[in-house]
């Protein structure tokens, strides 16, 4: 197993069992193969080649796929324990990376790592490595991690409320991509997370105070990275809703959140109890209504045209209150129409690697997503077609 080695899985397509839109299944080993978080920028060519994350040969690594040819490329060649993610940077055309407490940054092209910055000793890195628009810096969260008194096993969010109560150290810090020269420009005792670059704004990203939504007294936060100046996005002094999941839009300077009123444990069919909003980077210019569906995680390139992963399925039956679909919503200028059901995933969200992340290509024009429904995680591929078209999801009982 070295870089450079090409793998071809078998490529099964079908047309889905309640939209009849044709899915293709991009990925089929015996392990699990996922995308990168769907805020983080993966496209090498925009459409046509992405980086995913796969299990292979018991090792966790870094590939390219083809979406064309189907051709699968190892890229990295790590040891150890950890799924490395990251994200692309179109301007510099490397990947960013955390692996075991160091940032990397690997050339696409010739395949090329080196190490840009490690963590300072004590400090835990966090979530995922961005590069700014313009490729000159990474942005990165590093926090003092608890300590753990006494052996527990480790499973997706198993300290999330200890490290929201504990109220960690967290630094977020600046390190240039030419030196690996590193800065902190912002810090608090609070548990960060969420630390998105703008894919436009060279300065500005956008980072969360991270826990349990309804315990949250203001999720979304900006920052510009050359003062350190810090503001509160969707200010949720009244206090009214739990808000989070925020992501850019494509044009980097508007995102879209969703949420739920407080205390609120997630009745993902009650009509118009959840928001999805949409607001300017500088806070200025929101939108807000009320939302007829939910789901864990929403995705769009703008307002208009809306992705959401419904809810886990129940493993032995799809008939049952679940809505493990992927549902498309669409703003009609007043309101939002659906969800229109894309694609039947059943993933059980069992881990990050499961939870299905739907996100737009980048032309629009179709929805890739995860599913463990086949045992392993896999990567599909769903094309939209006519919004009109769909099933609307409350005809499925």
């Amino acid at each position: 197993m070295t870089k450079g080695r090409v793998y071809r899985d078998p490529r099964f397509e079908y047309d889905d069992q309640y939209s009849a839109r044709r899915v293709v299944q991009l990925t089929n080993y015996l392990g699990n193969s996922s995308h990168l978080y769907f805020t983080d920028p993966a496209w090498i060519v925009p459409n046509r080649v992405m980086i995913f994350t796969s299990d292979r040969e018991h090792q966790s690594n870094l590939f390219r796929l083809d979406l064309d040819t189907g051709a699968i490329t190892q890229l990295t060649d790590l040891s150890g324990p950890g799924r490395p993610g990251g994200q692309f940077s179109a301007a510099n055309q490397c990947h960013y990376f955390w692996w075991q407490g160091e940032v990397r940054e690997l050339n696409v092209a010739t395949l090329e790592e080196q190490v840009i910055y490690r963590a300072p000793e004590g400090m835990s890195p966090g979530g995922r490595s961005n590069p700014t628009a313009d490729g000159k810096y990474i942005c990165a969260r590093i926090m003092r991690e608890p300590k753990q008194e006494k052996a527990a096993i480790s499973y997706s969010y198993s300290r999330f409320r200890e490290f929201f109560h504990a109220k960690p150290f967290t630094q977020i810090v600046r390190v240039e991509t030419a030196t690996g020269e590193a800065e902190v420009v912002h810090e608090d005792n609070c548990y960060i997370g969420h630390v998105n670059t703008s894919p436009t704004l060279p300065n500005s990203l956008t980072f969360c105070h991270e826990g349990p939504w309804d315990l949250v007294d203001q999720r979304i936060w900006g920052l510009d990275i050359q003062t350190g100046k810090a503001w509160r996005i969707r200010s949720q002094k009244e206090n009214d809703v739990s808000i989070g999941h925020e992501y850019w839009f494509a044009n980097g300077e508007y995102m879209g959140y969703h949420g739920r009123p407080r205390g609120d444990a997630g009745d993902h069919a009650s009509a118009g109890a959840h928001v999805f909003g949409w607001v300017r980077w500088d806070d200025t210019d929101r939108h807000e209504v009320h939302f007829p569906y939910s789901s864990t995680h929403f995705h769009s390139l703008d307002e208009n045209l809306i992705v959401g992963d419904g809810t886990p399925a129940f493993a032995f039956t799809s008939d049952s209150p679940a809505r493990p679909y992927i549902q498309l919503f669409k703003w009609d200028g007043e309101r939002y129409v659906g969800p229109r059901i894309l694609a039947y995933h059943r993933s059980t969200f069992n881990n990050q690697h499961a939870h299905p992340h739907p996100r737009f290509t980048p032309d629009g024009k179709a929805i890739i997503y995860n599913s463990d429904l086949t045992s392993y995680s896999n990567i599909y591929r769903a094309e939209i077609g006519e919004f009109d078209t769909l099933p609307d999801v409350r005809d499925m009982g």
